[in-house]
């Protein structure tokens, strides 16, 4: 579904006149004016400036449809992108929309399964259990009797996010370079991740295969269960599942005793651990909404439309940053954070690591309860992107997962201390990490890649003596300021040529006007060359004032592109 437009084409109008005036209503006005964007309020129009930044914008998504909802909803997850504060109010994103006609979801249903819905379910419940945007969950029973939930993905949804998609990539280039954005991606950068979030959750075949691979991971956990998902009736856009009895954990916290709660929260720490530690597969996520309690205590997945997956490098990483932070190891932590990541720049790992010892002080001691808003990894996450340090996406995800599993167990275990409580997973991490087994694994890969290098350093360093020897060997120096300084002098020469060459014809043009006289045929000649000479003089001397002030709007390679995407624009619509 992946589209990377280059102009907003004549179809979507409609829509982007919609979204322009939602933003202008939102007081995102001024955006729309710097973006290129006609502003649709006339002016001393009503617009809600005075609210908070985050809010308005919230609303602005909510009221722009599903496309956006989901937009805000997969950003709210990234710290690495937004702010806290949007980040707050993008979480509170809900997506839940009125349900499908009747004769909708009989449609959807029949033309998945390819026959009768009464060929496949003795019984199906045309009320959802709920609605969201993109899909509508169903209660029904097979007709070998197994009580399911059935998933529908909502008629033309997809078509309406892939035109959505398409606006959203025109407007990221618009956007791009004249709007500062937060974090360290670019917008263009940031819709096509969101494309590709968005095209995994509208296939549910990715989901069942997520489903069926965090089971397997959890299957011989005391306590913890996911549904079972039945592939043989489940399509890209219909998901039939193993029905879950229970609460929602939400309601479950509230109710619990003591000895359930504990229950509850270690049962969620053990998955998550194996999630992430073990298997480098994690339920993306966890918030109280997709987890329930089963009547007999067993805490059940479920939704996996977002999930992460963690390659054994980042659990590396994670290993040593989870085992820093427990142990209170700011120097270490720094550095592996530091080497994880990508950097722009040069970055002061001394100021890295103080904003960490500072994170760590207040976390030590601390009961759960005492702490209001429990964002460890999201906090560090955010200081990642203050220091221009970008760690991979996954990251973030986890982050957010981390984040509230976090909640969970601070409602679930008040007054007690958070670093006492995971202490023995981050000393079970470390004997695993530097058990025999896995010391003699590192070993052994290490002689192997030494091996390696030490057979092709002689064919290396005889390829360098013969590069030397032949002279193709060069060597190259860069400033990052040469650039900008080559352009300036290339300015300086050009204005001091227009201004020699305009001195000389104003020159010029005075002495022709001196030699003024009649001639023989009654035309002042020299006069007449003399007034064109000074009208050409005094024009390159406001070519000269011209290029002085306004240099900025003369980018010629800026105005080509323009020139050259209103074509491409008139011969696509020739060729349609």
């Amino acid at each position: 579904m992946s589209v990377t437009p280059k102009t907003i084409q004549v179809q979507d109008l409609p829509r982007v006149n919609e979204i322009s005036f939602v933003l202008a209503k939102n007081g995102f006005g001024h955006v729309l004016n710097r973006v290129g964007l006609t502003n649709p309020l006339p002016p001393g129009s009503e617009s809600n400036e005075t609210g908070p930044f985050a809010r308005r914008l919230r609303q602005a998504l909510v009221e722009l449809g599903p496309t956006f909802v989901k937009l805000g909803q997969v950003l709210s997850v990234r710290p690495d992108i937004l702010p806290q504060d949007v980040l707050s109010e993008f979480q509170s994103l809900q997506d839940r929309v009125p349900p499908m006609s009747e004769a909708d979801v009989r449609h959807v249903l029949e033309r998945e399964l390819g026959r009768p819905m009464h060929e496949v379910f003795a019984e199906f419940d045309l009320e959802p259990l709920g609605s969201a945007s993109i899909a509508q969950v169903h209660r029904a029973v097979l007709l070998d009797g197994r009580h399911v939930a059935v998933k529908l993905q909502r008629r033309g949804i997809e078509r309406r996010i892939r035109s959505d998609m398409h606006i959203l990539y025109s407007l990221a280039q618009l956007v791009e370079g004249r709007v500062a954005v937060p974090g360290l991606h670019t917008p263009t950068a940031v819709v096509r991740e969101f494309d590709q979030a968005i095209t995994a959750e509208l296939d549910f075949l990715t989901e069942l295969r997520s489903a069926e691979r965090l089971g397997r991971h959890v299957d011989d956990l005391p306590g913890v269960k996911v549904p079972e998902v039945y592939g043989r009736w489940s399509t890209g856009r219909l998901l039939v599942m193993e029905l879950i009895q229970g609460r929602r954990l939400a309601d479950e916290m509230a109710q619990a005793d003591e000895r359930g709660r504990r229950k509850l929260a270690h049962a969620i720490m053990e998955a998550t651990y194996r999630q992430v530690f073990e298997y480098g597969f994690f339920h993306g996520d966890p918030h109280p909404g997709n987890l329930l309690v089963t009547p007999e205590g067993t805490l059940a997945y479920i939704d996996f439309g977002v999930v992460g997956t963690l390659t054994g490098a980042m659990q590396d990483t994670l290993i040593q940053a989870f085992t820093s932070m427990v142990f209170r190891d700011a120097e270490t932590l720094a550095l592996t954070v530091y080497r994880a990541g990508a950097t722009s720049g040069r970055v002061d790992l001394r100021a890295f690591q103080t904003e960490l010892e500072k994170k760590m002080a207040q976390y030590y001691g601390a009961s759960l309860d005492d702490l209001a808003n429990p964002t460890t990894f999201m906090e560090v996450i955010e200081m990642c992107t203050r220091f221009r340090i970008s760690l991979p996406p996954e990251f973030a995800v986890l982050s957010r997962a981390i984040t509230l599993v976090e909640g969970e167990i601070r409602e679930l275990l008040p007054g007690v201390d958070i670093v006492d409580e995971v202490k023995p997973y981050a000393q079970r991490l470390m004997s695993r990490r530097f058990s025999p087994d896995r010391v003699a694994q590192d070993a052994a890969k290490l002689m192997v890649q030494a091996q390696g290098h030490f057979r092709d350093l002689p064919t290396q360093l005889n390829q360098v003596l013969m590069d030397l020897e032949g002279g193709t060997i060069s060597i190259v120096t860069r400033d990052p300021d040469a650039a900008e300084l080559r352009a300036e002098i290339r300015l300086a020469v050009l204005r001091l040529s227009l201004a020699a060459l305009a001195s000389v014809t104003t020159l010029g043009s005075l002495l022709f006007l001196a030699a003024w006289s009649p001639q023989p045929l009654g035309v002042p000649i020299f006069g007449v060359l003399g007034l064109f000479t000074l009208g050409g003089g005094l024009g390159l001397f406001g070519a000269l004032g011209i290029h002085v002030f306004f240099a900025r709007f003369l980018d010629f390679a800026l105005w080509r592109r323009r020139a050259l995407a209103v074509l491409r624009f008139f011969s696509w619509r020739r060729d349609r």
